[in-house]
């Protein structure tokens, strides 16, 4: 338990009211209903009343209850029941006041009676409405159903030209919509007879804008899944539940990443599968990556490792409360809490460091490989078991984009792809984000063929869903309801339509504390592979920058022995195997160094300043012609190789060359190939500085000193 819970307050407990509205059940309207014969008769005896007076009140109570029975639709038994109670009240009234009134032994214990059988049969016929209520129910629903059922064989016939048979229909809990289940004729009809004509079914339906129509498959080739969305969605926000963070789970189970529309959940397996993530900005794909670390975070098994080269974004609300809680930040709740560890275990901002990452990934792999032959043999599996005591590794990569907008960055989505193609027996997985999987955001189509775990926050065109699940896509405006809504696919099988969990910064904070003392240490093979790549991830000069510091702070504040301490000795990776290594005072300056100005020796001690470079020769600096750009090179100039090829033109004489042959005598030193000599030589055969002899294979091309009659 950690210390950030609140204590409950006591509430006092709210004052017992009578609900005058509350229904009578059989006990208190057996009561209520003997009470007020017995007070009706007395009052009417004390007033003189003549007997016939009170059968004509049973008659008209009578006919009451059962015209009020009949516009609820009771049943005759209980309509009957009803009605014979109140004839044997007024029967008993009459009888009371022709007979001295109602406080004699007789009439007292005939009332008695009559109260106690009314109250027992009143169990039984309760019992019978209720049975009889729930079956017409059901029957109406069975009615609505087998309308539908009408509607929907007639609708596949006129649009899709099958005759199918609705074997069911369920309607989801959410009340966005309903699944028909229905069975194809024999004949080899598939379900792409149904599947190519969905927007010509929705369109039969009329169904609002961002409702749509979906095909699944069924338990049989011949059984379809109609999933039909008929309401939209859009603005309506799922928070994330809170309440399971306390709940322990393992990454060796499907984690939950979505909520389908027909209510169930969409689970993705993390423990095999890597993961492909694209949507536009604005969709929520940013929102959906928090909310898997928050279930990766809920497991005991699990370490998350970011890469965000766009400021380390996606990986800096996973900190805060860890930071808050080591330097105690003043007007913070976690000031006082204890969170040891942040809710991610390495954080990855620039290429240097994603590249560190990358690399200690690729050892662990391969170490692990080594180090735990016997533990696979035990569990009689070629995977590495997972657990609290060797974690797996989830490798999240936000923003592919970034990550191949330069040469140094298109070498980390390679390392994604290395560990993505040899890590996955060793527990080590990625999930990409990017914006969208064509090749100029993604290079490597690797990554995407390999990850059979698929998510699209949105699409722009209907081609980015079918490059990312096939010809199962949906189209695109049929399968996203405003942000917040997913498409979810997994091992290759039809995409599903879903809404992915709202989930705010306080959100993540609370998470990260709640789960900080489940988070599993790196094993003792991984820790020795990964090295001070990781031990040493949470010094300042690594991670400094990801805070609003000023640099020269982050730069003073650093540990001594970390500049010179040998790597893995004290003061760099001092840490326990395993352990954290947090950075002491990370807002406090370092003290500068105080010279008194009356101590004229301390400032003669200090040391000399350097004196002024001189000038370059050549340069005046009273004359700005002479000034340097520093964009000069001082490599020795090399000759062009276009003007070399104009040389090699000349020199051939008379007899002209071909562009094989200059190709031959240019590509050893300029590397310059056949294609771009034959654009030179037809260039300068436009230009009238070559003249072009003979044709076919024989054709070669003579300089104009050489052409005949020059």
């Amino acid at each position: 338990m950690t210390d950030t819970k609140k204590s409950p307050k006591t509430k006092a407990p709210a004052p017992s009211r009578v609900d005058w509205q509350a229904g009578h059940g059989p006990l208190t309207g057996t009561l209520n209903g003997v009470a007020g014969a017995l007070t009706t008769t007395a009052l009417g005896h004390a007033a003189g009343l003549p007997a016939g007076w009170a059968l004509a009140a049973g008659a008209a109570g009578a006919l009451g209850t059962v015209g009020s029975g009949l516009r609820k639709r009771l049943t005759a038994a209980t309509l009957s029941f009803r009605g014979a109670c109140w004839m044997t009240a007024g029967g008993w009234s009459s009888w009371a006041l022709a007979h001295g009134g109602p406080w004699q032994w007789p009439e007292i214990g005939s009332l008695a009676v009559a109260g106690i059988a009314a109250g027992t049969l009143a169990v039984g016929f309760a019992a019978h409405e209720e049975v009889e209520q729930a079956k017409r129910q059901h029957l109406l629903l069975i009615g609505a159903r087998r309308q539908i059922a009408a509607e929907w064989t007639d609708r596949i016939r006129r649009v899709c030209n099958v005759d199918v048979t609705v074997l069911g229909i369920e309607h989801w809990p959410s009340g966005a919509g309903y699944t028909v289940e229905i069975e194809l004729p024999e004949g080899g009809t598939t379900r792409r007879s149904i599947t190519d004509r969905t927007e010509a079914l929705g369109s039969d339906l009329d169904l609002p804008d961002g409702c749509g129509l979906q095909t699944m498959p069924g338990v049989s080739r011949r059984r379809v899944l109609i999933q039909v969305t008929t309401q939209n969605l859009s603005g309506q926000e799922l928070p994330f539940p809170m309440e399971e963070m306390t709940q322990t789970t393992t990454v060796n189970n499907p984690i939950p990443v979505a909520l389908l529309s027909d209510g169930a959940r969409a689970d993705m397996d993390l423990r095999q599968a890597s993961t492909v993530v694209t949507g536009p900005t604005g969709t929520g794909k940013t929102n959906w990556l928090h909310s898997l670390i928050a279930r990766l975070d809920q497991t005991n098994d699990t370490l998350v490792w970011v890469i965000d080269l766009n400021g380390g974004s996606i990986g800096l609300p996973w900190l805060n409360a860890w930071r808050d809680a080591q330097i105690k930040r003043p007007g913070s709740r976690w000031a006082d809490a204890t969170i040891p560890v942040p809710g991610v275990d390495w954080v990855a901002s620039t290429p240097a460091e994603a590249k560190r990452m990358l690399d200690a990934a690729v050892r662990i792999a391969k170490r692990r490989k080594v180090a735990y032959q016997d533990a696979m043999r035990d569990a009689n599996d070629d995977k590495l078991p997972v657990g609290p005591t060797v974690p797996e590794i989830v490798i999240i990569l936000d923003e592919g984009a970034e990550a191949a907008a330069t040469r140094e960055a298109r070498a980390i989505l390679a390392g994604v792809s290395e560990v993505v193609r040899i890590a996955r027996a060793m527990a080590i997985r990625a999930v990409v984000s990017v914006l969208r999987v064509t090749q100029d955001v993604m290079p490597d189509p690797l990554v995407r063929k390999m990850a059979s775990n698929r998510l699209a926050t949105g699409a722009l065109e209907d081609s980015e869903l079918g490059h990312l699940f096939g010809w199962r896509a949906l189209r695109a405006e049929d399968s996203f309801s405003g942000p917040g809504s997913v498409l979810v696919g997994t091992e290759g099988k039809q995409p599903a339509k879903g809404r992915q969990w709202r989930i705010t910064p306080d959100m993540i904070e609370e998470i990260s504390a709640i789960t900080s003392h489940r988070r599993p240490n790196l094993d003792a093979p991984s820790l020795e592979a990964a090295g001070t790549d990781y031990t040493d991830r949470w010094l300042t000069e690594r991670c400094g920058h990801l805070w609003a510091t000023d640099q020269s702070t982050v730069a003073a504040a650093a540990p001594a022995a970390g500049a010179t301490g040998p790597a893995g000795s004290a003061g760099r990776s001092a840490a326990p195997a395993g352990g954290w290594k947090t950075t002491a005072h990370w807002d406090q300056p370092a003290p500068a160094p105080v010279v008194d100005p009356d101590d004229l020796e301390s400032i003669w001690m200090l040391p000399d300043a350097a004196e002024p470079e001189q000038a370059p020769p050549g340069v005046d600096w009273s004359d700005p012609a002479t000034w340097a750009t520093g964009r000069e090179s001082t490599a020795p100039e090399t000759p062009d190789a276009k003007d070399a090829a104009l040389r090699l033109l000349r020199d051939a004489g008379p007899e002209g060359t071909g562009a094989s042959a200059m190709e031959r005598a240019m590509k050893d030193t300029f590397g310059t190939r056949r294609p771009v000599l034959q654009n030179w030589l037809k260039a300068w055969v436009e230009s009238g500085d070559a003249v072009r002899v003979g044709e076919g294979s024989k054709t070669r091309y003579v300089h104009r000193d050489h052409a005949p009659g020059a």
